[in-house]
């Protein structure tokens, strides 16, 4: 059984919610199989390393993500006062030149993260030994987080799991290997939000960067069936055809539209593929599938718009964080994504927690029937 979380900044919140309905209703569900893109890292490394059972490691993902705050994860305070004072010189014609602002990494310093992730995850010097116990027992066969390298421009999938063998693609890459706080790091780095990771000798950014098959590091691990979790609201035709910005659109509608794109819509994409092989598959003798075989998929998601959701609560972003927005234009646009990937608050985070549970609880029935032994493809 895998289970496959991908990214969305704080949005993956929501998915600790759909996590938590399956524990309480579902007590048979288990994950052998965890594979980790972007903020959904975070997620699959908790689950994936906490030493308790699946119920309890879900109720602790739930606390942590409602005590959580923006300061837990970024900090802009020295980049906006770095900004302040180059407008200030070059308003007085004395900043043509700044060798401050081209030496910028990014708009946030990430060290909170770091802090936040050994301190909320089984480690030992930046190691993952929670997930190494858990291999080492049984209960767990791999673990996978999802990188881009900003070096060599490929899909990097660093995989725990000793029983596993790597696999190679032009532009996708697995790698055996014992994950530490680095890797989780580099998979969350959102471009040009928050830096890049070194690993080694390259430099690592967010993992759904140019993943085009989110599905596809669970089906190397040996899935037979996935449960993939999306933070993307599938709109109807009608609210697709409905304008979210009057005139020019402002940098935040722009980047929110990239975000979408880059990070969420590849797994939409990667399904429709997986049930037209399935369906395939159906149709030929078993000794044509040339090492093919049939994968059961279940693929949540919200039932609201998380990114227009955001807007309720864009009054409790941190002052600094609240200024970039200004500046990003997110209040003329009804749908300010960019926004809600960077809205690591309570009250906006327990709200997505909410959502997550009571659309787990409206599909019980799916869910129960995808974990049911008779099931297995």
């Amino acid at each position: 059984m895998g289970l496959v979380l991908t990214g969305g900044g704080a949005r993956a919140a929501y998915q600790a919610g759909v996590l938590q309905f399956i524990s309480d209703y579902v007590p048979e569900a288990r994950f052998s199989v965890m594979v980790g893109v972007s903020a959904g890292a975070i997620n699959a490394a908790h689950l994936a390393g906490h030493p308790g059972s699946y119920r309890v490691a879900t109720s602790r993902l739930v606390e942590n993500w409602r005590s959580l705050r923006s300061s837990d994860i970024y900090e802009m305070e020295s980049t906006m006062s770095l900004f302040r004072s180059i407008v200030m010189r070059n308003l007085r014609g004395n900043g043509t030149e700044d060798h401050a602002l081209r030496g910028l990494r990014a708009f946030a310093d990430t060290l909170p993260l770091r802090g936040y992730l050994n301190e909320t995850l089984a480690t030992e010097d930046g190691r993952l030994t929670g997930i190494s116990r858990r291999l080492t027992a049984g209960s767990l066969r791999a673990v996978a987080i999802v990188t881009t390298s900003y070096t060599t421009g490929q899909t990097i999938t660093w995989v725990q799991g000793d029983r596993y063998a790597v696999w190679e693609r032009p532009n996708r890459v697995g790698i055996n290997t014992e994950l530490t706080v680095d890797h989780i790091m580099a998979s969350t780095s959102l471009p040009f939000l928050f830096p890049a990771i070194r690993i080694g000798e390259g430099w690592y950014g967010d993992g759904g960067i140019r993943l085009a098959a989110p599905l596809a590091p669970a089906i190397h691990l040996g899935a037979d069936r996935i449960l993939a979790i999306s933070t993307r609201y599938t709109r109807s035709r009608s609210e697709a055809d409905e304008p979210v910005v009057s005139g020019y659109p402002p940098a935040s509608q722009i980047f929110g539209i990239l975000t979408n794109a880059v990070f969420l819509d590849a797994l939409d994409d990667d399904a429709v593929i997986l049930e037209r092989i399935n369906r395939l598959l159906e149709e030929i003798p078993r000794a044509e599938w040339n090492g093919l075989r049939p994968i059961r998929l279940l693929l949540l998601r919200p039932s609201v718009d998380l990114g227009k959701l955001s807007r309720e609560y864009e009054w409790s972003l941190p002052s600094t964080i609240e200024i970039f927005s200004r500046f990003m234009g997110t209040r003329e646009t009804r749908s300010p994504d960019w926004l809600s990937m960077l809205l690591f608050e309570h009250d906006y985070v327990s709200r997505l927690i909410d959502i997550g549970y009571e659309d787990a609880r409206a599909q019980h029935g799916r869910i129960e029937a995808f974990f049911a032994a008779d099931q297995v493809p």
